[in-house]
């Protein structure tokens, strides 16, 4: 039935509250993120960072491991040069720093490993022949190992009155030279710092680019976990 109102007027019918255009609409709810998750993507990013984390640590930590930062060398009163490189770099960076004043001595330090002339004697005769006077080479034969370079070198110094010293050996060889020698040379009173000679193919971030290197890290890697699970030098 159709009603009109006193004015003669149609009523019009009243729309209820929450209706704009005659039609409820029920409110959305709010959409609420799940904790630590944005998206399906999110946590690639974070994965592909600690991969990346990872694999630097893994590429670069043994580098730095075994070639530590060292402190620039200073005059002491001898260098001591520890055979080990094929390729002589420890000796011609000990004779380097003798003849630019760094020590009073040059300490060469080396057994033989063929029952032959030791390798202190090859190198006391290649550091004449560079032009290191005979009287201040001290000769030292009978280090087969590290350990045996420490312990006999540091008889050396003792027997000529010396403090201190400069030992120079090859990058990879610093932190177990360090260890061995610091343990050799405990109450001794030496002043021992370790330099490392330029190396033609090992390099804290690149060592894993050629067989050798890596034959090289891991077998220092190794002796140095020998070191830190037995306490025995070598």
């Amino acid at each position: 039935m159709k009603t009109t109102g006193a004015a003669g007027y149609r009523a019009q019918p009243l729309a209820r509250p929450g209706r704009a255009s005659g039609t409820l609409r029920r409110p959305r709810p709010a959409t609420v993120a799940r904790p630590g998750v944005l998206g399906r993507r999110g946590p690639l990013p974070w994965l592909l960072l600690g991969s990346v984390l990872l694999g630097a640590l893994a590429l670069l930590g043994p580098g730095y491991l075994l070639d530590p930062p060292q402190p620039a060398p200073a005059p002491s009163d001898a260098v001591v040069v520890i055979s080990g490189d094929e390729q002589l770099a420890r000796f011609r960076e000990g004779v380097t720093l003798y003849q630019q004043g760094y020590g009073r001595y040059l300490v060469v330090s080396g057994a033989a490993y063929d029952n032959g002339t030791s390798n202190a004697d090859v190198m006391h005769d290649l550091a004449v022949e560079r032009g290191v006077p005979e009287s201040a080479i001290l000769d030292e034969p009978l280090g087969e190992d590290t350990w045996g370079n420490a312990t006999h070198t540091r008889q050396v110094l003792e027997a000529h009155g010396l403090h201190s010293a400069i030992l120079v050996t090859s990058p990879y060889h610093v932190r177990r030279a360090q260890m061995t020698f610091a343990a050799a040379y405990a109450g001794s009173g030496i002043r021992l710092t370790v330099h490392a000679a330029p190396d033609s193919e090992w390099r804290k971030l690149s060592w894993w680019q050629h067989p050798d290197t890596r034959r090289l890290t891991f077998t220092e890697l190794q002796k140095l976990a020998y070191i830190a699970v037995t306490g025995q030098y070598h």
